[in-house]
């Protein structure tokens, strides 16, 4: 597994570094947006697997569980190459992208993520019912209520 840290490396990446079978990276461009921390994940994931496709995921869905991340890894497969997340009449992360995809990722600029390009191509997309990742941390008081 590889997680991308940015502005604050230097405080979360001491609290991955107990944790098995994680790789840290550090997106030193994370000011160009959120696209150059997605670049930055998918390199180091292609510089050490041969892998068919991606998941990507997010540290701030704080209700989507292992469980929820399996749902999509089992939808995916040769006929299913982007299965996505859909929650709030949308598609977005967490996601499964084959690996055909990846440069198209790696090539988005700006504050864009997998989130845009999933809705970009949205009749490609297989969609899995995840209600759970309609939630997140953007603020100390999104922060209260999941703690």
């Amino acid at each position: 597994m590889v997680v991308v840290v940015g502005a604050d490396a230097e405080l979360v990446s001491p609290a991955l570094s107990s944790l098995r079978d994680i790789r840290t990276v550090v997106n030193d461009r994370w000011q160009e947006g959120l696209s150059s921390s997605l670049a930055c994940g998918l390199r180091a994931v292609l510089g050490i697997s041969e892998c068919d496709g991606v998941l990507i995921t997010l540290a701030d869905q704080p209700l989507v569980d292992a469980a929820a991340l399996r749902t999509l890894l089992d939808a995916f497969n040769a006929q299913h190459q982007v299965v996505a997340s859909e929650y709030g009449g949308t598609v977005g992360v967490p996601a499964v992208f084959g690996r055909q995809h990846l440069d198209s990722l790696m090539g988005l600029t700006g504050d864009a993520g997998a989130g845009a390009w999933l809705r970009s191509r949205e009749s490609s997309v297989t969609r899995v019912p995840l209600p759970a990742a309609a939630h997140d941390v953007d603020t100390r008081e999104d922060f209260a209520r999941f703690a």
